[in-house]
């Protein structure tokens, strides 16, 4: 029997929290909201592809974001990131065998890579789809993980996913690691990492970039 499956895309609302702020510090706060609902655009299809059901994990109980009305909303609930990732991730262990928490600074992700990670739990506890800067892009488990473990780690530093790992075994990290956009710099290697034949979303996101970068540049 084929296991049931769910994703939860972790996000955040324009105009009730601020969104994209260390890319907004480089290119401004339009152009970095411009972005994040391009990232949007192409996560919205990037699970859409996958054999999961997916959901939105939204930062604020109140959100109205038309964006989000896709797919099922699901508040994070408060606490640090750690503990918000437990409580979507426990509460969707509940109802399906496998839970994959994923964001949106990464919109060269394919299919393949989610639909690898999925399959990867047949023979492991936990899947991470390891980014550059230390952290991951994607995290698909099918075993409960103690609170304590999400809240031990530290978040947004170069010893994140090492410092998680750490307190886990049966772990796979998918191959090869890719950049997530935070900051500038990271537009280039996000276009450097998408793939050779983008799909539509993908396309939208690579041209707005490549005139944001020019426009920088001028």
């Amino acid at each position: 029997m084929k296991p049931t499956r769910a994703i939860a895309v972790f996000v955040k609302t324009p105009g009730l929290s601020p969104v994209k702020t260390r890319l907004a510090a480089g290119i401004g706060e339009d152009r970095a909201l411009e972005f994040y609902n391009l990232a949007l655009d192409c996560v919205t299809e990037l699970v859409g592809s996958v054999d999961a059901i997916p959901y939105w994990a939204v930062a604020e109980s109140n959100s109205s974001f038309p964006a989000f009305r896709g797919f099922e909303m699901l508040w994070t609930g408060e606490g640090g990131l750690g503990e918000r990732q437990h409580h979507i991730y426990s509460t969707l262990l509940k109802d399906y065998d496998q839970v994959m928490l994923l964001g949106t600074d990464a919109p060269q992700l394919t299919p393949a890579l989610l639909e690898e990670a999925f399959d990867k739990l047949e023979e492991h506890d936990f899947v991470f789809g390891p980014s550059h800067d230390g952290g991951y892009n994607f995290f698909a488990g099918k075993k409960e993980i103690p609170l304590d473990i999400w809240s031990s780690v530290e978040y947004s530093k170069t010893d994140t996913l090492e410092n998680l790992c750490s307190n886990l075994s049966g772990f796979y990290m998918i191959q090869p690691s890719l950049g997530d956009v935070d900051t500038l710099p990271d537009l280039s290697v996000m276009l450097d990492e998408m793939p050779e034949t983008p799909t539509k979303e993908k396309q939208k996101i690579i041209e707005w970039t490549k005139k944001a970068l020019v426009n920088h540049a001028a």
